[in-house]
């Protein structure tokens, strides 16, 4: 397969910053979820089909590891009163001073989207190349253990945003099968509106968490 043109010439820079900052990114991550109260928690649980009731009580109930990755990840990014993430809630609140890591990881994950995407190539030195499914974009995104543990062709659900000139994941990951080939892909070309991204998202649990299931059952 052809590379693709969208492959950074400044790869092993830029695979030396992502290694720097990547450990921030889950406390991050920690520090956002605090500012979730109750009520956002339970629906966000709600909406993902994670509420359960034992003994009289409503929790959450998280039938696998990785679903609590899956659900902090919904939560900070798509649960929006008045149009503002938790991610934007705790970039609005200046915590972190202008130039620091924090903050500019921050502005960059204020600017974060969820898609269906096909792995088009591997970069072990440094990322790989996806395929938007939906909007036909094809990124570069850097993750060493994603290139070096994935293959070809895999068709995976996470959430991106930019970070310099390539794009960073936020590291929930819902992988899906395999498509070798890619003449069966037709992206439609179209950019999702805030609903619409939260619609795919939760579509993209709710479908993963079956396959759990059926795999574990």
């Amino acid at each position: 397969m052809e590379q693709s043109s969208v492959l950074p010439q400044n790869i092993e820079e830029l695979t030396a910053e992502y290694q720097r900052l990547w450990p921030l990114l889950p406390v991050l991550h920690a520090n956002i979820g605090k500012l979730a109260g109750k009520d956002a928690v339970k629906a966000c649980a709600k909406r993902l089909g994670m509420l359960n009731k034992q003994g009289g009580k409503i929790g959450i109930h998280f039938e696998h590891e990785v679903d609590m990755d899956v659900f902090q990840d919904y939560l900070i990014y798509m649960h929006r009163p008045r149009g503002l993430s938790l991610v934007r809630q705790m970039l609005n609140r200046n915590r972190y001073q202008q130039g620091s890591d924090e903050r500019m990881l921050l502005e960059n994950m204020a600017q974060a989207r969820f898609s269906l995407f096909w792995v088009r190539e591997l970069h072990p030195a440094g990322g790989c190349v996806l395929l938007d499914v939906i909007s036909g974009d094809k990124v570069f995104v850097l993750d060493q253990t994603m290139a070096q543990q994935s293959e070809v062709g895999l068709l995976i659900a996470l959430r991106l945003f930019p970070f310099r000139n390539a794009w960073m994941h936020t590291g929930a990951t819902m992988v899906f099968g395999r498509i070798d080939d890619a003449a069966g892909l037709q992206p439609q070309g179209h950019r999702f509106n805030e609903q619409e991204e939260r619609e795919l998202n939760e579509e993209n649990i709710r479908r993963w968490r079956q396959i759990i299931r059926e795999m574990e059952a």
